[in-house]
């Protein structure tokens, strides 16, 4: 199970990514704000969610095509946990 002191909504969103494959395309709404769409569906996590498993070492942005964080995927050791 993952790290007892990770919040509830890190261990849903890894669960939510793991069920969706660990990858999600990273949409930018105006505002500028972020959804994170994987298998047809939108997330149900946070910007700052996603910040706290990147520091945790358990997801990454992926960088494509000359654009910044387009995709969202969890680490190894997330799809571990």
């Amino acid at each position: 199970m993952a790290d007892p002191i990770m919040s509830r909504a890190a261990r849903d969103a890894l669960k939510w990514m793991r069920e969706h494959g660990g990858d999600a395309a990273v949409a930018r709404c105006n505002g500028g704000g972020r959804i994170y769409l994987a298998q047809g569906e939108s997330a149900p996590f946070m910007p700052s969610t996603a910040r706290a498993l990147i520091d945790a070492g358990l997801a990454t942005y992926i960088d494509q095509g000359g654009l910044k964080a387009t995709r969202f995927q969890l680490t190894n050791e997330g799809m571990r946990l």
